[in-house]
């Protein structure tokens, strides 16, 4: 099972903006937290071999939070 995965993007970009704004919307919601550690573990175990069906099982978790910070894509 893979236990981490590296994301680059620049310094000034929106991207690394909306990661920073999930990031730390986490850190100061631990129900939240606790929540997408879950479905990652469960997409994880589930889809071992398959990284596109790991996010697609992770996104609705994601898209509630970035709708909870007010980010929308």
């Amino acid at each position: 099972m893979q236990t981490h995965h590296l994301y680059v993007c620049p310094e000034d970009s929106a991207e690394l903006k909306r990661h920073l704004a999930f990031r730390d919307y986490l850190r100061r919601h631990p129900q939240d937290r606790e929540k997408y550690g879950n479905v990652k573990l469960e997409a994880a175990r589930k889809y071992l071999d398959d990284i596109d069906k790991y996010i697609e099982y992770k996104s609705p978790v994601i898209e509630e939070i970035y709708a909870s910070i007010g980010i929308t894509k």
